[in-house]
């Protein structure tokens, strides 16, 4: 099955034959009818137009367990288009098509036009992955583009995982060996090979970063270079009558006090010196609207707070490194109610 990027607009532009003066559009998804579009044809032999990724995106659940596995990662939705010769689906049907789709939190860019697709196996922008000595390489593959990924290390093989197609899910993670230098990926576009770099931190705490990228696949980045972390509290203020009945007061007791106090935390991480291939999943990392981060095993929601991203480049910049600010995605102070 074909996917469905759900966060840019997928457009069904449909016209009938000589007679023809409506059109539905039916959604299902999962098996169950969710939404019923209908239109009646305005100028004749011009098609009508229906937007439907918005619906599908209703029934997207991105979930994950606590270790980032993801548990729901896209939803199954068909999509059946009838022709009817009378207003408002009535009367005799022209002609159905069905059609079986993906629906993944993907978007195009607006240089590739309307209803973007794609047959990448291989769910990431970038060709080069940084990761920690110790820790497994977690890669979002599309499973119905991909049939084998191998494992080198110094160009000795080091084991494969096959890839088998599935009818209820398009993504597949693969976690790779330790210790390796290349990943090749056998996708219907052809081998895509992956550069791994294994960074051997030990002055600073790293952390990775998980977000969904611009193929709806969970991506990790890690930023093992300084970190800093603040604390950003808001209060409301009154004055406070401390004076009693017999004109006194007590000089211990606040004549201004404090309520409804509330903070929220940031952190500033830096990514150490990296490839300029960073730059793809940098930007998409500022675009997604799913970020997590892992410290010492320990997951926490994020949200991204920087506003701008700069594209560095090693003729520009010589060296190329990112800053990103990060804010945590709830209260410092639990009030949860």
């Amino acid at each position: 099955m074909a996917n469905i990027f759900l966060r840019s607009p997928y457009f069904i532009s449909k016209v009938g034959t000589t007679g023809w003066n409506s059109v539905k559009v039916n959604i299902e998804i999962g098996g169950v009818d969710v939404y019923t579009l209908i239109k009646n044809k305005v100028v004749e032999a011009e098609p009508v137009l229906f937007e439907v990724s918005e619906l599908i995106r209703d029934y997207l659940n991105i979930e994950i367990d606590s270790n980032i596995n993801p548990i729901s990662h896209s939803v199954v939705a068909t999509i059946d288009t009838t022709v009817y010769e009378g207003l408002n689906a009535t009367g005799t049907v022209q002609s159905t098509v069905s059609t079986d789709f993906f629906g993944i939190d993907a978007y195009g860019y607006f240089e590739e036009g309307s209803n973007p697709t794609t047959t990448r196996g291989y769910m990431q922008s970038n060709n080069v992955i940084y990761t920690l000595n110790g820790d497994p390489i977690v890669i979002p593959i599309d499973r119905n583009n991909t049939s084998l990924v191998e494992f080198y290390n110094e160009g000795v093989f080091i084991g494969d995982d096959v890839i088998a197609p599935s009818v209820t899910e398009a993504f597949q993670y693969v976690t790779t060996p330790d210790e390796i230098g290349e990943v090749r990926i056998t996708t219907t576009e052809g081998i895509k090979i992956i550069d791994v770099i294994t960074i051997d931190e030990c002055r600073f705490n790293p952390h990775k970063i998980s977000f969904v990228n611009r193929w709806g696949g969970i991506q990790d980045l890690y930023f093992f270079k300084k970190s800093i972390e603040t604390l950003n509290a808001k209060r409301e203020t009154y004055k406070n009558s401390t004076i009693t009945n017999t004109g006194t007061y007590d000089s211990l007791i606040h004549a201004r006090k404090d309520f409804n106090v509330q903070s929220t935390k940031e952190i500033t991480l830096n990514s150490g010196y990296v490839s300029e291939d960073y730059n793809a999943p940098m930007q998409e990392l500022m675009q997604s609207e799913q970020v997590w981060m892992t410290v010492n095993n320990v997951i926490t929601p994020m949200n991204v707070k920087d506003s701008s991203f700069v594209f560095k480049t090693s003729l520009n910049d010589k060296m190329v490194d990112y800053k990103l600010q990060l804010t945590y995605a709830f209260d410092a102070i639990n009030n949860i109610r």
